[in-house]
């Protein structure tokens, strides 16, 4: 079975179209040992910087023909699975604040507690326990935190506290601080668990920066445009911090964009300094910290990070395969070599390196348009103007004097 779909694998890798390479720009080469067996050349910064944001003009060529490939995006994968959980009790504790002990039913895995609250303008720090019988407690996570700032006309909410997997029955929240026995309206218990995405940094920056009324505002330039980027890493050397951050995107610095929100922390037992949002090609970014009332933390440099992605094909045949982009008229091309590789996915993957980036010889840049005529005789076209301007007024004298007379 396995040597059946191998060979349905190359005859797909054969049949390839034939390619024109003067549209292209730039190529870079690898080489193959090892035929018939799946290619993997990772993508890098300089192929973004060159390509089409979309890479639909990425090919893959040997001896003038196209082979069939495909683009894998290595962005993980996320199962959540909301539990019924029933408040049981609902209490206020003098010195510390707010306690809620929920009960999901039974023993099942949970690692997220979820909140509403009617509350605006808070930071509160939330202590996990839990307990297979609602007598014995073990604290899950001693630090957790639950935000809402509003401020420039844009609000921000973080009402969800994760902590490690448990699968005790019980669970019990403290909000250290709030002494109303109303302030949670409704709460939930979440398991979540995510397959990590593979990330790879495109640009880093260090930021400029100016404080403005309890937050921090950060300015970032990539250094160059086109390059996606899909998270934020931030270096600091603060020790400890919980900070509520807001992001913006640009193309000029001077139009600003919303495009999402996070938290950062450090703790001794756990950190943070990643904020992830839809994935942007815009050069510049503003990153706001919101500090309260404590001091800013120092951040020294950020990364721009993107979901790792990876051209993969099948050669038919040993030997130097050029990897072309630089079109920007191309279109995505369509193989069906996707469906043909889910069908042996065990199949060994060979991970190449790509050479240096070369121009392309045979590139022939598109003849540029042709002016019209107009633009290229415009002494003609004001002389012939003039001329017929002249002309109508000749008329139009004429016209007038006759009618004087004949007056």
């Amino acid at each position: 079975m396995k040597k059946t779909v191998l060979s349905l694998l190359c005859f797909g890798a054969l049949l390839r179209a034939d390619f024109n390479p003067v549209h292209w720009q730039f190529r870079r080469t690898v080489a193959v040992d090892r035929p018939q067996q799946p290619c993997v050349v990772p993508l890098d910064r300089g192929i973004y910087e060159r390509a089409q944001p979309d890479l639909s003009d990425l090919r893959v060529v040997r001896d003038g023909q196209e082979t069939p490939y495909i683009v894998e995006t290595l962005s993980g994968a996320v199962e959540q699975h909301e539990l019924p959980a029933q408040i049981l009790d609902r209490a206020v504790e003098p010195g510390a604040g707010l306690q809620l002990t929920l009960d999901v039913g039974r023993a099942a895995r949970h690692n997220r507690l979820r909140i509403a609250t009617g509350l605006t303008n808070f930071r509160i720090r939330v202590r996990i326990e839990t307990s297979a019988d609602g007598r014995r407690w073990a604290v899950a996570r001693a630090n957790g935190s639950v935000f809402d700032f509003t401020q420039g006309g844009r609000s921000i909410s973080v009402l969800t506290v994760e902590y490690p997997l448990a699968t005790r029955r019980y669970l019990r929240a403290t909000f250290l601080g709030w002494m109303r026995a109303d302030a949670v309206t409704g709460a939930w218990l979440t398991y979540r668990q995510e397959r990590p995405a593979v990330w790879q940094t495109v640009a880093e920056a260090r930021p400029a920066r100016r404080e403005d009324r309890q937050a921090s505002v950060l300015v970032l330039d990539l250094g160059e445009e086109r390059l996606p980027h899909s998270r934020l890493r931030l270096e600091t050397n603060a020790a400890m911090f919980d900070r509520a951050c807001e992001i913006e995107t640009s193309a000029d610095r001077k139009e600003w964009r919303y495009i999402g929100s996070g938290v950062v922390y450090r703790f001794p037992d756990e950190e943070s300094t990643t904020l992830d949002f839809s994935e942007q090609w815009d050069r510049y970014m503003r990153l706001r910290i919101f500090n309260g009332d404590d001091r800013p933390i120092p951040v020294e440099r950020v990364m721009f990070e993107t979901v790792g992605r990876r051209v993969k094909f099948l050669p038919a045949a040993a030997g130097e395969y050029a990897l072309y982009y630089g079109n920007p008229k191309a279109r995505t091309p369509f193989y069906d070599l996707g469906a043909v590789l889910a069908r042996n996915k065990e199949a060994e993957e060979i991970v190449l390196a790509p050479g240096p980036e070369q121009p392309n010889a045979s590139y022939r840049p598109p003849p540029a348009p042709v002016k019209p005529w107009s633009d290229r005789y415009p002494a003609v076209l004001y002389t012939t103007l003039a001329a017929a301007i002249l002309a109508m007024g000749y008329v139009t004298v004429q016209f007038l004097m006759k009618v004087k007379r004949e007056g």
